[in-house]
C-alpha cells in the first residue's frame, strides 16, 4: 500500500502544472473506505484530502502550544466546514486498491478567510492593527556570559532572540529590521534594557507602532539553596503614539538548585515562548483598531451569473449591521454590479467578513481594495472550483432566473497576500 501511494506521489509531481508566483496550494492523498461504490468512495476520499488540506494549512498558522491545547476547537469551529477555505482544487491522480479509494487533490487554500476564522475561534491573536513592531529585548544565553542585543553593535547579535522571534512570526507581526534603526543610536543607549523614553525615542524615528522592550533569559540557571533565580522574561509592550504601556508580561523562573536535566531546556524555550503569546494577547486586546468614522465606500463585483446571487450578497451586506449602516445596488448587466455601502468602519473590515459568509452555492473573493472601496468577484461552487457539495454541483445559480448578460463562470482569483514583514525578517 505505501508503494502504490509513493508511486501515485511521483507521477502526481510530474504531471502537476506549474503554479503561478505566490499561490498556496497543498498536495494531499485523501483516503475513504471502498465499500463497493467506487463513484461514492471517490468524492469521499476527496473530501478527506480536502479537510487534511485546511487542517494543514491551519496547523501551519498557529503555534504548537496554541495547537496542542486546542484540536476541539479547531475541529469544531473550523474544520467541520472546511471546504469553505478551498479556493480551488484538482484531481490529480486516483486509484482503487485493497478496499480502500485513494485521491491525490491539488488544494488552493484561501489563506485570507482561514486566518480570520482561527482568529474568530479564538485560535489566534489577530496582529495587522498594531502595525509596525519595532522590538528591544536583549537575551541571556548561557551561565557568566553577557547579555545579547541588535542594538550593542556587536557582529553576530541576533534581531529578536530566537523563542521571540518564533512566536511573532507565527502570529504575522510585523517588525521593523533593526539594521534601519541602528543610525538612529547614540551611545547612551548601549545598555541591555532601554529605559521607557529611550524605547519610544528610537521607536517613533523608526515609524513603529509599538515598542517591545525588556529580556529574556534561554537557559535553565542554577542556583544555590534557598537562592531564587531572577525572572525568565519581562517584557514591555509601549504605544508609540501616546507613549503608554499597553501590556506587560513577566514569567518566573523555574528553579534549579542541581544540574538541570536534558528535556528541562525546552521547558525554558516554551515559557519564553508562553511569555511572548501572553504579552502579545494583552498587546492586541489593549490596543485596539481604531474605527473610522462612518464613510461611503463603493463594492465593485464581477462573476455574476444570476439575480439570485446578487439578493443572497445584498442580504449578507445588510446582515452586517455592526459594519454596514446601509447598502444601495447602483448599476448591474452583463455580469457585474455595483453597490453604494455607508460604512461604520473600514472597507479591509468588510472584506474579512465578505469572505467567511456562507453564501450557499457560490464564494466571495476580494481580489482589490483600499480606503474607497472592494473589487470582489463571485466563484460558483463547482467540480475543479470549491465543492458544495462536492462534486455533485451542477452550475451555480441554476434554478434561479438567469440574470441579463451573465457572464461565464470566471477562474477563481486567490485573495491578496497581506504585505507583512514576518518577525526577524
Amino acid at each position: 500500500m505505501m508503494k502504490l501511494a509513493l508511486r501515485i506521489l511521483l507521477v502526481a509531481l510530474l504531471l502537476l502544472p506549474a503554479l503561478p508566483a505566490g499561490a498556496e496550494t497543498l498536495l494531499v492523498l485523501g483516503r475513504a473506505p471502498l465499500a463497493g461504490n467506487a463513484a461514492q468512495a471517490k468524492e469521499r476520499a476527496v473530501a478527506d484530502a480536502l479537510t487534511r488540506a485546511v487542517a494543514q494549512a491551519a496547523a501551519a498558522n498557529l503555534d504548537p502550544a496554541t495547537l496542542r491545547d486546542n484540536l476541539a476547537t479547531l475541529n469544531q469551529k473550523v474544520l467541520q466546514d472546511a471546504q469553505r477555505y478551498v479556493s480551488n482544487f484538482s484531481l490529480v491522480a486516483s486509484t482503487a486498491t485493497k478496499g480502500e479509494f485513494l485521491a491525490l487533490v491539488s488544494v488552493s487554500i484561501d489563506e485570507r478567510a482561514l486566518g480570520k476564522s482561527l482568529i474568530q475561534a479564538a485560535l489566534k491573536t489577530p496582529t495587522t492593527h498594531l502595525g509596525p513592531i519595532l522590538v528591544m529585548v536583549s537575551e541571556e544565553t548561557a551561565p557568566g556570559r553577557p547579555p545579547v542585543y541588535w542594538w550593542s553593535g556587536l557582529p553576530g547579535a541576533p534581531d529578536l532572540p530566537a523563542p521571540v522571534a518564533k512566536v511573532l512570526k507565527k502570529m504575522g507581526a510585523r517588525t521593523i529590521n533593526p539594521n534601519q534603526v541602528k543610525p538612529m543610536l547614540n551611545p547612551g543607549m548601549n545598555q541591555a534594557v532601554l529605559n521607557e523614553s529611550q524605547a519610544l525615542e528610537v521607536g517613533r524615528q523608526a515609524g513603529a507602532q509599538v515598542v517591545i522592550l525588556g529580556s529574556v533569559r534561554t537557559f535553565p540557571l542554577v542556583t544555590p539553596d534557598k537562592v531564587t533565580p531572577p525572572p525568565l522574561a519581562q517584557l514591555l509592550a509601549l504605544d508609540a503614539k501616546t507613549g503608554q504601556v499597553a501590556a506587560m508580561e513577566e514569567t518566573d523562573s523555574p528553579v534549579y538548585h542541581s544540574t538541570p536535566a536534558p528535556e528541562d531546556a525546552q521547558k525554558v524555550l516554551d515559557l519564553v515562548e508562553d511569555a511572548v503569546r501572553k504579552l502579545m494577547a494583552g498587546l492586541a486586546a489593549n490596543l485596539t483598531e481604531a474605527a473610522p468614522a462612518a464613510q461611503e465606500a463603493s463594492l465593485q463585483v464581477t462573476g455574476v451569473r444570476s439575480l439570485a446571487q446578487l439578493v443572497r450578497l445584498e442580504k449578507a451586506l445588510l446582515a452586517q449591521g455592526d459594519l454596514v449602516a446601509q447598502a444601495w445596488p447602483t448599476g448591474a448587466g452583463a455580469g457585474q454590479a455595483s453597490f453604494r455601502l455607508k460604512l461604520k468602519g473600514s472597507p479591509s473590515q468588510l472584506a474579512d467578513r465578505l469572505m467567511v459568509q456562507d453564501y450557499g452555492d457560490f464564494l466571495v473573493n476580494v481580489v482589490e481594495g483600499d480606503a474607497t472601496g472592494l473589487k470582489v468577484v463571485i466563484i460558483p461552487r463547482q467540480p475543479g472550483a470549491a465543492p458544495a457539495p462536492m462534486p455533485k454541483a451542477g452550475p451555480a445559480g441554476s434554478k434561479a432566473a438567469p440574470y441579463p448578460g451573465a457572464a461565464p463562470s470566471p477562474a477563481p482569483a486567490a485573495a491578496p497576500a497581506p504585505q507583512t514583514t514576518g518577525a526577524g525578517q
